[in-house]
């Protein structure tokens, strides 16, 4: 995706998919990456609507909290692999054992977080 450089909008042309069941949460990571530039998939709240998005939006970058409800966001994280979309966790849990071992070097943002952190980590996921 062709993105423009401007630092007040550090994300200008991304497309970002929010994967977070916490409304609250979800809307405050629109409001971030909206303001940085960045056009938003979602948020979804659901692990259906999640893997609707991963599998059929064109997307720069995902950030998924690790559970949606009682189920993980494994089956987004492999959709998004294998469409070769970098994918960030912010999570206040840890990556399960398989999910660690699946995503190694997988970048988790610990919640909370500022939306100034959220907005560097997707930041310097694109510009990697």
């Amino acid at each position: 995706m062709e993105r423009n450089a401007d630092q007040n909008l550090p994300l200008a042309g991304a497309r970002i998919l929010v994967a977070e069941d916490e409304l609250l949460i979800a809307l405050d990571m629109e409001a971030a990456f909206r303001g940085a530039g960045a056009d938003i998939v979602g948020p979804c709240l659901t692990l259906e609507a999640a893997l609707d998005a991963a599998r059929n939006e064109p997307l720069s970058l995902a950030v998924l909290d690790i559970r949606l409800g009682d189920v993980t966001t494994e089956n987004v994280s492999d959709l998004l692999a294998e469409r070769g979309i970098p994918f960030l966790f912010y999570s206040g849990q840890a990556l399960p054992d398989a999910m660690q071992r699946k995503c190694d070097g997988a970048v988790v943002v610990d919640k909370p977080a500022t939306q100034q952190d959220l907005v560097g980590a997707a930041v310097s996921m694109l510009t990697a």
